[in-house]
Order: structure tokens, then C-alpha cells, then sequence
């Protein structure tokens, strides 16, 4: 081959080996800089994957063949590597994002009404049902005729535990029971509570609650508490109280604690906490934590509060005034809300009572409720299924209801008869609540106390106690009338010294009869 022929196809080869070895160097000395300052052309020199660009990829020549500025990094294709790490950010993003879930469509449960079963469980008493694409249990019960006695039922002697509604039932011997307060997770129930005349909790929000007097008239109406705090001390004359026994919010007014509460009272801020004990005096005084007297009471205020001026020693006298004035008879009470029915008509007044608008939709699919109609039946219903409040309002309308409340429910809906839970929740772990509702068999109850006395005694209390009603065949039995009810103090053991008179003053007396009485 002739030399310059040879020398002409050698050239290349080693113009080419000389690129490659330049850019050897300028990857080693510059790195990743090398291709953004131009010095690389990295579709020749590197392996490469495409790499789908949201953007159209930037030429490096006009038409005319004038040289355009070097492109950024982010025209050229990416690394190998690069698709990937792209293909596992996508997925990641895929797992991340949330598809909302369509809410379940409500089902009316007005249109089972024709459709229930039912049984009868006492004279007056039936528990009415049906299994469907909603689940609704109904106790029906005669309060002029029926045998029972219908009363809250607290978990505790005091706000510190919980127990599932079947527990309530069980220890009261009830006939049935349902779920009734909002409550704490502490075991502090939510706005109205009387049981047999003691005032447990006073309302919250002055939310509905639903009454029953001593001769077993039903009342369901929003209820207020008020009280009075009268003092021999000259720069408090007088104070008003807010309620009894409910979370102090900051801000609020006066609340009176009682040993229901608990045994001390603590605050998660500095405010004013008085202590009064059996007698109505000024015990003690304290900023942040305080014991509740046995017999007396803690009362509650902020820093600057009126009460910071009592001076230990002081007599305080407490009264209270409850409203409407129509529940000065009342002997039983549960809250919830919001009201459903108010004098026949659908009533709902979320932002009165302090709710939240999304309470009325479906996303709740179990619900507790209670109603009376105009003969004076009690109603009190769970629905589990997707349904609204406005449909429990116009399911109790339908069967004869003219006022109509609302109660606890989510998981708290529950409902037992003879001591078996109806409910869907009973294979399932149940809710353990503040307080229920429950229906005491009167009959079996004057038979298991008069198990408990001498044989000579039960015979003539047994003829004593019972009565026949004069249309029917089974004895009746009606809660004690109480002429002043009071708030009592469960009993307890011996106070530590530190909560009691010391030895050398003169012993507690018994608290006074209107100190929380059912207001005058």
C-alpha cells in the first residue's frame, strides 16, 4: 500500500483516539460540569436511555446552521439510571395517593316500620326489630302501665371508669338498657345526669336532655342550670354558679365540683379553687390542685375570679334554679343531642346546641336516639346502617313521636335485652361508656330484695310494696316520690386528715337539704 494512502487511513483512527482520550480527561478534571460547559457531546461518548421529556428537546443548530447556546443539563437524555429511579418515584407516588371513598348512600328507615318484628318483654315493655340493610332495634314502653322503672345508670361511684352497656345492664338486673351521655375518656359524662334526684352532671351547652318525673311522665327540652352562691363576707355578696361537675373550659364561669368528680379536682391552668366543707365553710384555698371535701364541694374559677376574695372561715350558702320550670319534678335525666323533634315537627338546631354540621350525615352509621309520644310511650331506638339524622328524626315521627332527642353513638350505639346485646356490636369488642339508660323489671326487683329478708318480714312488705292496676293483671310498681331530692355524696372510707376537720372540732354534720337540691 502506497505510504500516503496508508497515512490517510491511519489519521482518523488516531484523530479519533485522541477525542476519546480528551474526553477521558475532561470527564476525569471536570465531572458532571464537563457536559453542561459544552465539552462533551454524550450521545457519542456514552451509553445512554431515553427518557420521555415533558418539554420539546432544544436543537443545537438553527435551520440556517447558526450555533445556538450550549443546552442545560436537563435537554440532554438522562443516565441509564435515571428511568428507574423515575419509574420507582411514580409508583411511590401512586401508593401516596389518596382516593376518597364514596360515601355510603342513606337508607330511610321510615320504610321499615310495617316490616319490624316484635316481642314482648313485659307488660307494656316490647322490643320491636328488624335485620335488613339497616339494623333497628326499638324498645316501646308504657310508662303509665308498665311495671318498670326507667333510670340512668352510671358506671362508677365517681367519673374515673367505663364499662360496656351489657355491664350496666348486669349490675342493675335490668330488663334492657341502651347507651346514653357523650362522654370523656376519663369517665366524665357529658351535660345532664340526675339519678334518683342527684344532680351527677348539670347540662353542657344547655343541650336537650330528656326528664322523668316521679310518676313517670317523660319531658325531652334543652335544660339550663344556674346557681346561687350567697356569703357572709361583705366584698362577695353573691356569685352565680355555671353548672356542676363539667370540664371548666378556659374562660368559663363558676362550676362546682362535688366527690362524684372525683377526689381531687386538677387544672391544667392557674386559676381559683375553693374548698367548702359539710357545714358550708370556707376550708381552703388553692391555684392549681385541690381535694374535695366528703360532704362539701370544690368550687372552680379563673385566677382573677370573684371567689379568690372568700377567706377561709367564710359561710357560703349554695342554691340552685334549674329551667324550664316544669323540671322541678324531674328524678331522672340523661343528655346528648342535637333535639330531633320538637313539638311534632323535625327540629334540628346544630349550631344552637353547639354541633357540627357533618353529625347529620351518613358517615355515622350507627345511632342512638330516644323520643315520647303524645300518650306518654317512651321510645328508644339504635339504627345501625348508612343513614342521617334527619332520618331518625322522621323514623321516630313516624311512629307517633311529638319530641325527640339524640344520644351517643358511633361505637357507643348498644342496646341489650335479657342480658343478650342486639346490636351488630356483639361479637365485637363493645365501646365502654360513662352512663345508660336502663329498664328495671320492678317485679323482679321487690322479689330479689325480698329474698334478702327474714321470712317474716317478707310477707307482709310484699303486700305492702305491690299493687295491682285495676285493668290488668300484674302488680305496678312507681319510683319513691322525693319530695326534695339532694345531691348526695357516695360513702366512702375514712378521709385522709389532710381532707377532714381535725379530731378536736366538732364532727361533720350531714349536708344541708337544699345544697344540691332539686331547685326549689
Amino acid at each position: 500500500m502506497p505510504k500516503d494512502v496508508r497515512n490517510d487511513s491511519i489519521r482518523p483512527m488516531r484523530k479519533f483516539a485522541g477525542l476519546l482520550a480528551l474526553s477521558t480527561l475532561l470527564t476525569a478534571s471536570f465531572g458532571p460540569k464537563a457536559e453542561s460547559l459544552g465539552m462533551l457531546t454524550p450521545h457519542v461518548f456514552r451509553p445512554v436511555t431515553t427518557r420521555t421529556i415533558p418539554y420539546r428537546r432544544v436543537p443545537s443548530r438553527t435551520p440556517s446552521g447558526r450555533n445556538l447556546p450550549a443546552p442545560t443539563r436537563s435537554t440532554y437524555q438522562a443516565p441509564r439510571n435515571a428511568t428507574k429511579a423515575t419509574a420507582k418515584a411514580k409508583a411511590l407516588a401512586a401508593k401516596k395517593k389518596v382516593v376518597a371513598k364514596p360515601v355510603s348512600r342513606a337508607i330511610q328507615p321510615q320504610r321499615f316500620t310495617d316490616e319490624m318484628a316484635s316481642e314482648t318483654l313485659a307488660p307494656g315493655v316490647i322490643h320491636r326489630f328488624f335485620r335488613g340493610p339497616l339494623s333497628i332495634h326499638l324498645l316501646d314502653i308504657d310508662m303509665k302501665t308498665a311495671p318498670v322503672k326507667v333510670q340512668p345508670t352510671l358506671a362508677g361511684d365517681s367519673f374515673d371508669r367505663l364499662k360496656d352497656v351489657a355491664a350496666h345492664a348486669r349490675e342493675n338486673n335490668a330488663l334492657a338498657a341502651i347507651n346514653a351521655n357523650y362522654f370523656k375518656s376519663n369517665g366524665t359524662p357529658l351535660g345532664t345526669l340526675i339519678i334518683n334526684g342527684e344532680w351527677i352532671a348539670g347540662p353542657l351547652y344547655d343541650r336537650v336532655s330528656m326528664g322523668i318525673t316521679d310518676q313517670g311522665t317523660v319531658k325531652i327540652d334543652r335544660v339550663s342550670l344556674r346557681g346561687t352562691l350567697s356569703t357572709d363576707n361583705p366584698e362577695v355578696p353573691s356569685l352565680f354558679c355555671n353548672t356542676i361537675n363539667q370540664p371548666r373550659r378556659h374562660g368559663s364561669r363558676l362550676v362546682v365540683y362535688t366527690r362524684r368528680w372525683g377526689s381531687f379536682v386538677r387544672m391544667a391552668y392557674e386559676g381559683t379553687l375553693v374548698a367548702v366543707n359539710a357545714q358550708g365553710e370556707v376550708q381552703d384555698k388553692s391555684v392549681k390542685d385541690m381535694g374535695i371535701p366528703y360532704g362539701g364541694y370544690v368550687l372552680s374559677d379563673s385566677k382573677t375570679g370573684e371567689i379568690s376574695k372568700l377567706n377561709v372561715g367564710d359561710k357560703v350558702d349554695l342554691s340552685w334554679h334549674t329551667g324550664p320550670s316544669d323540671w322541678h319534678d324531674v328524678v331522672q335525666a340523661v343528655s346528648g343531642g342535637p333535639m330531633l323533634i320538637k313539638d311534632g315537627q323535625v327540629y334540628l338546631d346544630l349550631k344552637g346546641e353547639n354541633f357540627r354540621k357533618s353529625w347529620t350525615g351518613a358517615q355515622i352509621h350507627a345511632r342512638t336516639a330516644a323520643g315520647v309520644t303524645a300518650d306518654n310511650h317512651l321510645l328508644l331506638a339504635t339504627i345501625e346502617g348508612p343513614h342521617t339524622l334527619w332520618d331518625v328524626a322522621k323514623f321516630l315521627r313516624k311512629l307517633g313521636a311529638v319530641n325527640a332527642m339524640n344520644l351517643d353513638g358511633g361505637g357507643s350505639t348498644t342496646m341489650v335485652v335479657h342480658g343478650n346485646t342486639v346490636t351488630r356490636n356483639a361479637n365485637a369488642h363493645q365501646r365502654h361508656v360513662a352512663s345508660s339508660i336502663a329498664v328495671i323489671d320492678m317485679r323482679t326487683a321487690m322479689q330479689n330484695a325480698n329474698n334478702n329478708r327474714f321470712p317474716e318480714e317478707t310477707a307482709d312488705s310484699t303486700d305492702a310494696a305491690l299493687s295491682k292496676d285495676a285493668g290488668g293483671e300484674f302488680p305496678v310498681q312507681k319510683p319513691t316520690s322525693v319530695e326534695t331530692p339532694v345531691v348526695a355524696q357516695p360513702e366512702a372510707p375514712e378521709a385522709p386528715e389532710d381532707l377532714m376537720q381535725s379530731p378536736t372540732q366538732e364532727p361533720i354534720k350531714p349536708p344541708k337539704k337544699h345544697l344540691f337540691g332539686l331547685f326549689r
